[in-house]
């Protein structure tokens, strides 16, 4: 697998690493919820599940 990728368990596939360094950036507060995909907020509690991600400080 290309290092640009990695697995995502808010949506359960592969990723690009640029999602994931967004994502994390709407978790800890530093990019405005709203600017997140719906895809990403499906799950309940999905903030936890990427702060425990082990991508999550990729």
């Amino acid at each position: 697998m290309d290092d640009r990728y990695v697995f995502c368990p808010l949506v359960d596939k592969t990723i690009e690493d640029i999602d994931c360094i967004e994502n994390r950036d709407v978790v800890e507060g530093m990019i405005i919820e709203s600017a997140l995909p719906d895809k990403y907020k499906k799950k309940e509690n999905w903030k936890n599940i990427c702060k425990n991600c082990e991508w999550h400080n990729y």
